[in-house]
């Protein structure tokens, strides 16, 4: 995978190159030869190209690293979590995280850790837990 560094400074070596061949196609009294001008478009056509060619790269690169980052969370989250009597707990307490029940259709779903809140009053015969991001209920 390239790095982002070298895209960009292909990007800005692109420019440069841009910039020249502008200039030289610009000066009309050091070239006056109609082929030379015309090679000279082909090239500013050409090095566009390029440059929007690495842009992509570049967009594609920056995507990708943030789908590994993801990837990797989803990973290392596996380990972390048990799933016991229909919910996901984590496997190991952490300072600061609550151990669960977290909701399993999240988890499932999209890797999403959400804990589930317990339901009171007249609402709990819908069931015992409701996640607040999918609404589902659970334990009746």
């Amino acid at each position: 995978m390239l790095d982002i560094s070298a895209i960009s400074a292909g990007l800005s070596s692109m420019k440069v190159a841009m910039d020249i061949a502008k200039g030289l196609k610009d000066s009309t009294t050091a070239i006056n030869d109609a082929t030379v001008n015309f090679k000279i478009a082909e090239l500013l056509e050409a090095m566009s190209e390029v440059k929007m060619h690495l842009v992509e790269a570049k967009d594609e690169n920056i995507e990708l690293k943030e789908k590994i980052k993801e990837l990797e969370k989803a990973l290392n989250q596996k380990d972390e979590v048990i799933f016991r009597d229909g919910y996901y707990y984590l496997s190991a307490p952490q300072s600061g995280k609550p151990e669960g029940p977290f909701c399993s259709h999240c988890y499932s779903s999209s890797n999403e850790l959400t804990l589930l809140t317990e339901v009171t009053g007249m609402l709990r015969n819908m069931g015992k837990y409701k996640c607040p991001s999918c609404e589902q209920r659970f334990g009746k």
